[in-house]
């Protein structure tokens, strides 16, 4: 008797915890979505106008960025040397023309679509490419959103393998 009496009590103690908590804050996902949106444009406005602060002002200092056919590039100084070399060999411009964003509490997956075209600065024809990738976003303190991570790749085939080099006989 004294066991089921421990149990009701317990329990009542817990409903009572229960409806005196504070309700979850609502998420607006919509403003974060609308947000992080802002973020994307920003990144692509600064990448295409060689604006290599602004660049680096959309990225978290710790971020990760995996550009095709090159190293991982890590932190927000690497970004800026990286940003830097493009910037000095090719004009550069840039649309997205999809993306989709999912928000998980104070990180986001965005999944886009878009398209490069660079023009050498030394002369030569412009090339574009078609890319896919994913934006990792992390809110910061502030509530501000910022890119942690940063992968792409191009829709195009990998170039041909060169030939090997003919052996030496004799």
């Amino acid at each position: 008797m004294a066991g089921r009496i421990a149990v009701k009590g317990t329990a009542f103690l817990a409903l009572v915890a229960l409806a005196c908590a504070k309700p979850a804050a609502q998420v607006d996902t919509a403003a974060d979505v609308q947000a992080i949106n802002a973020v994307r444009e920003r990144e692509i406005s600064a990448f295409s106008s060689g604006v290599v602060d602004s660049l680096v002002a959309v990225y978290t200092s710790d971020v990760v960025m995996m550009p095709p056919n090159e190293p991982i590039i890590n932190g927000a100084e690497a970004v800026r040397t990286w940003a830097q070399n493009v910037a000095g060999q090719a004009t550069v411009a840039g649309k997205y023309t999809d993306a989709k964003v999912t928000v998980a509490g104070d990180w986001a997956v965005e999944r886009y679509i878009g398209e490069l075209t660079m023009t050498p600065k030394a002369g030569g024809a412009a090339a574009t490419e078609h890319l896919k990738g994913i934006h990792v976003y992390q809110r910061q303190p502030d509530g501000s959103w910022r890119i942690a991570q940063d992968v792409w790749n191009s829709d195009a085939p990998p170039p041909a393998p060169s030939p090997a080099p003919k052996g030496r006989t004799g």
